[in-house]
């Protein structure tokens, strides 16, 4: 298995930054001590239980923080389909008309790629989506 040169702290900081969190918020959340924290920052191997604790705390795949392959969101790929499903339902039955399966199908599975490729679709994106599939 390829290990990403990118250390696990370091995956820890980034998803930090990202939720714009202070060091000492996320060392309390995930039951560490500040100075712990630090290190795993610089680059020191965190114990299995705060990577745990960070991915269950800040719903991050523990996968992602280990390896640093994947998406960091930890939302399952039944999760999205479902999401995916749902919106192309949502458009489809707009007019109050009967959806077709094979056009929610069809659509469903445009925007089940696109979500796990981005994690997000913008609403203008999703006209795109909408507009290519009709």
């Amino acid at each position: 298995m390829r290990r990403c040169s990118v250390s696990i702290g370091a995956r820890f900081l980034e998803i930090r930054k990202a939720k714009g969190l202070k060091q000492t918020d996320v060392a309390e959340a995930i039951g560490i001590s500040h100075g712990a924290l630090v290190n795993y920052e610089k680059g020191r191997e965190p114990p299995a239980s705060a990577i745990l604790a960070f991915s269950q705390v800040y719903g991050v795949s523990a996968n992602w923080l280990l390896t640093g392959e994947g998406r960091p969101d930890a939302e399952s790929l039944d999760s999205i389909y479902a999401r995916s499903i749902a919106t192309a339902w949502a458009f489809l039955s707009r007019g109050g008309d009967d959806v077709e399966q094979d056009a929610l199908i069809k659509l469903g599975g445009a925007l089940f790629q696109y979500l796990l490729e981005h994690g997000e679709i913008s609403p203008v994106m999703s006209e795109k989506i909408f507009a290519l599939s009709a």
